[in-house]
């Protein structure tokens, strides 16, 4: 999946940050589709899958982020994202969705916090809070991604991507689906990817 989604990156990107921002979502995402959950404990799945060589990032801490102890050798960095920094992210926006403390409102107040521009670095953020935030809210996920203005539509996708993920079709408004090109296609390879998750 991560040499996938890397060499389709790279064909419009060559900025690693950019290409390890979008493997790290795709592994989010995958994780999403499989039933975990945005929460404060997901980086620590895949930042378990970076320690068994299953995504491809440089990562020198040991367990709960702890700094290598003195002596400790360097993991090998050829054929890896520089720094993991990606695959953290997710965690500290639930954290942050989660915390009654940190709450712009309204939610889509998050695109101000976290940038309006396109670039992913600014859109990824905001994505995670409000479908950390909205979880089992599609509707609300998706109109405050948009509401936020700037590049709200690469916000919409990917915050609907990931809270889709969540709620799974039955939780996407029927009235959003009907008016869609090809929506009897698109049900039918939402369902025929619903039947290989159940399966694996």
């Amino acid at each position: 999946m991560a040499a996938a989604i890397t060499n389709n990156t790279m064909l419009t990107q060559t900025d690693h940050i950019v290409v390890s921002v979008t493997v790290a979502f795709g592994a989010v995402l995958g994780h999403l589709v499989q039933g975990h959950i945005l929460d404060t404990e997901l980086s620590k799945k895949l930042m378990e899958l970076v320690k068994n060589g299953k995504l491809p990032f440089h990562a020198v801490t040991h367990d709960d982020l702890k700094p290598p102890r003195l002596g400790d050798p360097d993991t090998p960095r050829a054929g890896r994202f520089a720094s993991p920094n990606a695959l953290l992210t997710p965690s500290y926006m639930a954290a942050a969705a989660a915390d009654p403390s940190i709450r712009p409102e309204p939610a889509w107040k998050v695109s101000i916090v976290y940038g309006m521009p396109c670039a992913i670095y600014h859109q990824i953020p905001a994505a995670y809070y409000l479908s950390a935030r909205f979880h089992n809210d599609f509707e609300s996920a998706i109109l405050h991604a948009i509401n936020g203005g700037g590049q709200n539509q690469a916000r919409a996708i990917l915050t609907g991507a990931l809270t889709g993920a969540q709620t799974g079709l039955s939780g996407i408004p029927q009235r959003f689906l009907e008016g869609l090109e090809g929506y009897a296609d698109l049900i039918r390879l939402a369902d025929n990817l619903a039947s290989k998750v159940g399966n694996s």
